[in-house]
Parts: structure tokens; sequence; C-alpha cells
């Protein structure tokens, strides 16, 4: 294997593991099919957190939240943060880009980079491009679709210099509203993302350096508009159906308050739950829509990822064209999933459902990683460090708290690791979970509370039935609580799994 081969990340964001139509026929993904037959598929790869910001700095610093600091989209990531991903790269001679959404500081705060009304200052950003985040070179974006604040910075200004209004087609429906928006295909922001990929790809070729590019998706996250064709691509009738599971709501009964609660408050950011550690119910809600909607909005998102896909495409016409596609480590993921309806609920954050944790995740690397594979073993996004250092022939800090996963990404280790966490703390208050998932278990800690949660995952999908106080699985949930302070009580250290139950 080449020294110095490139690497390709590309993010989508609040995808869905099974939002690819290698796992589910409903959805046309071809150019991430293709990719998934030219490499291997990971069917159980999870987010670190399912919230924008805290998971996108874990994936750039390899450390969890509660070790970086950065636990929700209300907080940030110093800028000068030590040791991360695009930093150990660039010590070893690589040309370094983030590309597209970068939600590393809070895009709700004035007195961020990523704010309003800085975003939207486009002759700054026609004129600075790095570095950031210890990327030597930047073009970056905020916000979602048909958001006010996703018409800005470089993505902006490009739209800018091509002449379109864009207060005419940013800035006008609500958080979950969906359905066809009027923006020429070719001013949306994944054509943007893909057309500055290439442009990175051959600057790159230009400087004779191997390329770390990582590149930013906003889409498929809500609001769920996009341009025709796509709005109408899929029947809303013909897509897996989304809401409640058979014994849903009646089971929330026995999971904590806040499931209820949300149930009973519908509305975005609507839910006050009663617990005081909580101000809000964090990125997760339920809308009180007919299952008429619920379908068309999971028709929009679906067509919010085939239109991604199309661009994707684009991107891997590139590396083929130039012949850099054998030498390039090609990974693709997100960075948390999207509840669509399932279970009641919208969004992501909070609650432990794999619609929510659970992302899509392939690489491909000709000649080193196994074509045409589906793996089972646990993958989380907060490996991507140690095991990106490993293939370029760098050396990851000690500091770093995620697995190195080559041998397993190569066929050669059956698994790394033989669990995943999760941390989600969404806002600054004593409100604190951890979920942890085995092969078998599915156990959701809340600190300081007397209840919790615990799942069968192979008997019960779903998670139905919560065996948190069943007394024949007291020894199992007292083991995975005693991984989590575990998990908690190592902190900079790198995270070694012990034996799965």
């Amino acid at each position: 294997m080449p020294s110095r081969p490139n690497i390709l990340l590309l993010l989508s964001d609040q995808q869905r593991a099974d939002a690819l139509g290698a796992v589910n026929d409903a959805i046309q993904t071809p150019h991430l099919d293709r990719l998934a037959r030219e490499g291997t598929l990971f069917n159980r790869a999870f987010a670190p957190t399912p919230v924008c910001l805290p998971c996108r700095a874990s994936l750039l610093s390899g450390r969890y939240p509660s070790t970086h600091g950065a636990a929700h989209n209300g907080a940030g990531l110093p800028e000068d943060y030590p040791q991360l991903l695009s930093s150990a790269l660039a010590d070893r001679g690589y040309y370094t880009h983030m590309i597209g959404k970068s939600h590393l500081t809070p895009c709700h705060d004035p007195l961020s980079k990523e704010s309003s009304p800085f975003i939207h200052n486009r002759a700054y950003f026609r004129n600075w491009h790095g570095p950031w985040y210890g990327f030597e070179h930047a073009d970056i974006a905020i916000g979602h679709s048909t958001e006010k604040h996703a018409c800005g910075m470089h993505y902006g200004a490009w739209l800018e210099d091509r002449g379109v209004d864009t207060s005419r087609y940013f800035g006008h429906t609500a958080y979950e509203e969906f359905g066809a928006w009027d923006l020429p295909e070719e001013f949306h922001n994944s054509a943007w993302t893909a057309e500055t990929t290439i442009n990175g790809i051959r600057r790159a070729a230009d400087s004779d350096q191997p390329f770390f590019i990582w590149a930013n998706f906003q889409d498929p996250h809500n609001p769920c508009m996009v341009p025709e064709p796509w709005a109408s691509m899929y029947d809303p009738k013909r897509i897996p159906q989304h809401g409640f599971k058979p014994g849903e709501p009646e089971c929330f009964a026995d999971k904590p308050a806040f499931y209820r609660e949300i149930l009973d408050q519908p509305g975005p950011y609507a839910c006050k739950p009663s617990d005081r550690g909580m101000r809000g119910a964090g990125n997760v809600c339920h809308l009180d829509w007919t299952q008429e909607q619920i379908q068309e909005n999971a028709a929009c998102y679906y067509g919010m990822v085939s239109l991604m896909d199309k661009q994707i495409g684009r991107i891997l016409a590139e590396l083929d064209r130039t012949g850099a596609a054998d030498n390039t480590l090609v990974v693709f993921a997100s960075d948390h999933g999207d509840l669509l309806g399932d279970h009641g609920l919208w969004w992501k954050s909070l609650v432990c459902y794999d619609e929510s944790i659970r992302v899509p995740m392939i690489a491909r690397f000709p000649g080193q990683i196994p074509a045409g594979r589906r793996s089972g073993a646990f993958q989380s996004l907060v490996d991507l460090f140690p095991t990106f250092c490993n293939f370029a022939g760098a050396a990851a800090p000690g500091e770093v708290e995620g697995v190195d996963q080559r041998a397993v990404w190569q066929g050669t280790a059956e698994q790394a690791r033989a669990d995943v966490i999760i941390e989600e703390r969404p806002y600054n208050s004593d409100f604190n979970e951890r979920i942890i998932v085995t092969d078998r278990f599915k156990l959701a800690y809340y600190a300081g509370r007397p209840w919790g949660e615990l799942y069968d995952v192979q008997a019960d999908p779903h998670h139905i039935r919560n065996l948190w106080d069943a007394p024949e699985h007291r020894g199992t949930r007292d083991a995975l609580v005693r991984r989590i302070l575990d998990h908690e009580m190592n902190k900079h250290r790198p995270r070694q799994s012990p034996t799965a139950f």
C-alpha cells in the first residue's frame, strides 16, 4: 500500500442507516450502492452522540463530547483545540480541506463565526478560505435547505456570484415544513458541495500532495424541501411506513416520563419536560401529523438523499477520471440519524432508538478493503481519527479515545470493539445520558435518576419492553452500568471494549 493514500470523507447530515439503496429497495442511491459494491458496508455504525455539533467535534477530535466539552449545539469546539485529525494529517504532508457544513461553533450565537449576521458577510468569505480547525483550506456553510442561515458563508457567496437572489429561496419555510423547493437544482447546496470537492481534488493534484478532504453535505436534514424532480420522485404510499410500532405508544408507560411528555406536547421544541434538568426535549419532538403527512415528509427526505447521491456520483467520477480512485480511501457516513415519525417522534437526540443513533457507513479502498462485504462489526464515528491515521502512516495522539478499525476494515480482524457508547447531554444541566449497545442488549443510563432503559435488541428491535426493573435482567443491567462507569472513569485513555454480553 502507498504510504500516504488520499482520504476522502463524505458526510451527510441526519441520514438514517436504512436510507440507502444497498439496504432498502425503496430508495435509489446508485452511486452509494456502487461504493458498497466496491467496498465494505458496515451495518452497525453509530454516532458517538446523536446531535450535529458534538458529533462533528468528536469525529474531528477523536474524543467523546464529555471529553472535548462541546456536548450540545449551544456549545462549541475551540478552534485551537489541540491534536485534531486535520492537523495530524497535515503534519504527515497532506493537503487538508474542509468543505460544506462545518458546525463546530454554535449557529445561533451572535458571537459565533457560524452565526448571523457574520455568515452573510459575503465579501469576507470570498477572500477567506482558512485555516479552519487545522484545515489548510476551508469552503464552508451552515444550516439546511431553505433556512435563512443556509445561504451564508462560502455557499452564499457562490450563489450570489451566480446571480441567485437568495432572498427568494431562503428563509420562508418552517423548520418542520416539507415539499417541492423552487431553487434550481444546479444551485442546490449538494451541487455546490460536489463542485467544491472536485476543485479540492484538483487543487491537491496541482500541489502534488495526498489529500484529506472532508466533504460535508447539508442534506437530508429537515426542513425536507427539495427541488423537482426529487420532491415527487417517491410515492409516499410505496415507501416504508413510518409512525408508531405495534405496542406503541402504550409501552411508553414503562419508559422515562419525557417520552410521554413529548407526545403530550406536540410541536417543534414545544415540550417542556417535568425533569428540571431539561429546559426542553433537545432536538426531538412529536408532530401532530396524519399518516399521510408522515409519509409525504419521508418521501421528500428520500428525494433529498437521492439528489445528494447524484452529486456524490460526480465526485466519484472525478476520482475515476484522474486515476486517483485506486489510491483513495473513501468513507461515507452521516453524523446521526432521523426518527422520521417512527415511535411517534421526529428528528433526533435524547431517545435511544436506532433510527436516531445508528448511521450508514461505507469504506472503499481498492486492494485494501474487501469489496462487496457487509460487516456487523461495531463502528463509532469517533474511531475515524485513529483509523485514518493508521492508513496515512501517521501516529494518532495518545489522548484519542476512538478505536483503530483498520484491521476490521481490511478483513483481518472480526471486531475492534465489542460495544459502542453514545453520549447525550442536551443542555448544561445535570441531565446526562449514556447509551451502551452490545450484541444483545441496549441500556440507557441517566445520571442521578432512579429510572433507566434496558432492551433485548435481538428479541425486541423496536424497544417495546423496558427490562430495566425486570429481576431476571438485574445482573445484565448492573454489568452494563459498570461498563458505562468504566467509560467515564477512563478519560484521556484509548477505549478498549471488554467482552460483549
